[in-house]
């Protein structure tokens, strides 16, 4: 079998603030980078090997230049990736009523339901502004849940998929893009004692307009593939549904706004954490 790799970048941010690492993160965000850390101005951001030629690499470093310079580029295997991640980054965090850790954590605290991880290269383990901000949305709107129909858009680790199916939906569909990032998805449904949750890989092509209909529907992706697949989600979502939709930055909002109002679907919550952004809308809704 072919070993995978990652590539991870380092980049050094001049003056030491976390203002500043969220304005790194949020330049690198336009690029294929699937996760991100920061830890006293060192900026970590990991992607696809094969997603970035040197070409790509340069144009990256000259976009951050202004704010400091590229430690390394490194490339990393694929079986590295989770003791990368249990040596240095992974931490146990409360979102709300979730307590999202890995299987090598101590039990959740009392009050708190566990979403266990395996961390792996896929994007979801609630650090990231965007998974945290949509899975505090979900809270926020968990009646939507009970019994609910949820399509799970770009699954990842398959973390929002599992929480859906916490807060009492009857029926989730997640779908991944990636073949290892699906095999990561299907270990955590498994671990989490999933038993309504399904993941497939493919893209939002697998949607049947005529025949899927949902209650929610949740897409954690790219800008580019929110705006291109945004009016398939809306046929596929039943009238007063809702869509959560993330991996948006302040510049795409009104674009994104246009696109849900020509599709019948009225903005109803807009949340904002480091600079990213979920919104929400509901269909049929005057």
């Amino acid at each position: 079998m072919k070993t995978q790799y990652f590539t991870e970048l380092k980049f050094q941010v001049n003056d030491i603030h976390p203002e500043n690492d969220e304005i790194v993160i949020a330049l690198l965000g336009d690029y294929p980078f699937d996760t991100f850390q920061s830890d006293d101005g060192m900026v970590s951001a990991y992607g696809p090997n094969d997603s970035f030629d040197d070409h790509l690499k340069d144009e990256i470093a000259a976009l951050l230049q202004p704010y400091g310079e590229v430690a390394h580029w490194t490339q990393i295997e694929k079986e590295n990736w989770n003791k990368l991640w249990e040596e240095n980054y992974f931490e146990p965090i409360a979102i709300g009523d979730f307590y999202v850790r890995a299987p090598f954590h101590p039990p959740a605290p009392e009050g708190k339901k566990a979403i266990e991880i395996v961390p792996k290269m896929s994007f979801g383990t609630g650090h990231h502004a965007t998974t945290k901000t949509v899975l505090e949305c979900m809270q926020l709107a968990k009646t939507r849940f009970d019994k609910a129909s949820v399509l799970d858009m770009g699954t990842g680790s398959g973390i929002l998929a599992i929480a859906a199916e916490f807060l009492g939906a009857k029926a989730i569909w997640g779908i991944e893009i990636d073949d290892w990032v699906v095999e990561n998805a299907l270990e955590n449904v498994q671990i989490n004692g999933c038993q309504k949750t399904q993941i497939t890989e493919g893209t939002s092509d697998l949607i049947s307009e005529e025949k899927d209909k949902y209650d929610v529907i949740l897409a954690n992706i790219h800008r580019e593939v929110l705006i291109a697949d945004l009016p398939r989600y809306a046929k596929a979502l039943k009238e007063t549904g809702s869509i959560f939709l993330s991996g948006i930055q302040k510049n795409d909002i009104n674009a994104i706004d246009k696109s849900a109002g020509s599709l019948g679907l009225k903005k109803e919550l807009e949340k904002t954490q480091d600079g990213w952004f979920v919104l929400v809308y509901v269909k049929g809704h005057n």
